[in-house]
């Protein structure tokens, strides 16, 4: 008999873990609006908390949550019990920042008073969801395996500092998921009838939270807020039921229109950050050119020069035309010309010297002797007779 119950209990266990599927298991209508928050002021229902591990705070519409402590994430339960048998949550949450690829954003929900039991479902990063439930005091995954953490890919996740649109649905045990209009996952699972919700902020996590909306079925509420809330409203007419539809149509549209409006607005950043590069590139071919110029004025000068050079020593090598080391005996003859000026130079200053030298010795200097003209050496050279 014992062994029996144990099976059947571990067939239960067994069963209420199932696969995810496609397929759409709540279809129920949602026609009673009983919770609205757009988190336009306080309501009494959320945390606010301030130290050095987190900053929880209500603020231009949004509800901050930054998890400054990089070991953990924290959760935070919404003071407001919420009790009935079918309904559906619709909220609007995103990662800004995070300090590495652990950030992550989700929420809580069929959370157990005791702590003992719920579900958490989460995004990260990396374009990443997770399901997963808490039993006996540990994490049990709905979605992936422990290896993994539990995440698992999606397209329907939206890039980092973009609003997600969540929506659960909740029926007879029976969960839908749906992110962005997608629907992501199907669940079933036997253990609660009622729970409490919240949100869940990964370790070192800035996120931000737009609204959140409880819809339920005609019928007597249950609900009771642990607070006053403005924000409650217990009707059940269609038009107050159209008019949060198509607020959160709205905010939902606005998130992103503010979304592809940032990311123009990088890309108009890197345009003109391209622009100036392209600006200070042409700058620099300008300088290079500019001073490629003064290197050919420079050397354009030089070689008129050479050219002028060249011109005064052309008569010399037609004095020698013909002979095939014309352009040597020219250079020779340079060289002879500066031997000869530089000996001069020399032997006037040796004369000089000898002058101060005799001065000094009371003396007069001999006059300088005659200079001998040298014996003429035959340079002519006899060109051939032309045939």
């Amino acid at each position: 008999m014992y062994k029996l119950l144990f099976l059947l209990m571990f067939t239960a266990v067994a069963l209420s873990k199932l696969t995810p599927v496609q397929a759409q298991t709540v279809n129920e209508k949602f026609d009673r609006l009983d919770l609205s928050e757009n988190f336009d002021t306080s309501s009494g229902i959320w945390t606010f908390m301030s130290n050095s591990e987190n900053l929880f705070l209500v603020q231009e519409g949004e509800y901050i949550l930054n998890r400054k402590a990089p070991e953990k994430p924290y959760a935070i339960i919404a003071n407001y019990d919420y009790n009935q048998p079918a309904f559906k949550m619709i909220t609007s949450l995103k990662i800004e920042k995070a300090n590495d690829q652990n950030g992550s954003v989700g929420v809580m929900f069929m959370a157990q008073n005791d702590g003992n039991g719920g579900f958490i479902f989460e995004i990260n990063t990396l374009k990443q969801f997770r399901l997963r439930q808490i039993v006996a005091g540990s994490y049990r995954y709905l979605t992936g395996d422990a290896k993994s953490g539990g995440w698992v890919k999606s397209n329907f996740i939206n890039n980092l500092n973009v609003y997600n649109l969540l929506e659960l649905r909740f029926s007879q045990r029976n969960y839908d998921i749906y992110l962005n209009n997608n629907l992501l996952m199907s669940f079933t699972e036997i253990a609660y009838k009622s729970g409490r919700f919240g949100y869940i902020v990964g370790p070192g996590s800035r996120a931000k939270i737009d609204f959140l909306y409880l819809f339920s079925a005609s019928g007597k509420s249950e609900s009771t807020a642990g607070s006053s809330n403005n924000n409650n409203q217990q009707e059940g007419s269609p038009d107050v039921i159209q008019l949060a539809e198509s607020i959160i149509k709205l905010k939902t549209q606005i998130n992103k229109l503010q979304a592809e409006n940032e990311e123009l607005t990088r890309n108009l950043e890197s345009v003109k950050s391209a622009d100036q590069e392209d600006e200070n590139e042409r700058k620099l071919k300008d300088k290079i050119i500019t001073d490629l110029q003064k290197q050919m004025t420079i050397k354009e000068a030089s070689f008129d020069s050479l050219l002028k050079v060249n011109q005064t020593l052309l008569k010399y090598k037609e004095m020698v035309a013909g002979n095939e080391n014309a352009d040597l005996i020219i250079t020779l003859s340079k060289s002879v010309k500066a031997e000869k000026e530089k000996n001069k130079q020399l032997s006037d200053s040796l004369q000089i010297l000898k002058t101060e030298l005799m001065k000094q010795k009371g003396t007069k200097a001999a006059p300088p002797a005659e200079k001998k003209e040298p014996q003429k050496v035959n340079t002519e050279f006899t060109l051939p007779k032309e045939n």
